[in-house]
């Protein structure tokens, strides 16, 4: 089964680090079973990326989604709540990077 990727441009630093998040969802999506698909980026200004990303959850039945942390959906609103929400729509969300991997 496929997962959807997403990442936030406005969490990821250059280029090299752009790669790694890359490498790691896939690593999450195969540790949890799944093809690591269509992964998402959204670049700083209007939100293009987001609303792709919505339409094909929208349209998938059921497609996890694999972020680096929660907040990269933090363009969607509260990450949380956005969770939260794609929980109840039946779309697991998986989370690549463990919070103590972060640094500042």
């Amino acid at each position: 089964m496929s997962a959807l990727g997403f990442m936030s441009m406005l969490f990821v630093r250059n280029t090299g680090e752009l790669l790694a998040t890359h490498r790691r969802l896939i690593a999450c999506a195969s540790a949890s079973g799944y093809r690591l698909g269509q992964v998402y980026v959204q670049s700083p200004g209007p939100p293009d990326a987001v609303f792709d990303l919505l339409g094909s959850l929208l349209e998938s039945d059921g497609l996890p989604l694999v972020v680096p942390t929660l907040h990269h959906l933090a363009v969607l609103g509260n990450p949380l709540e956005i969770r939260d929400h794609l929980l109840r729509s039946d779309h697991q969300v998986l989370i690549a990077i463990d919070p103590a991997e972060r640094t500042c």
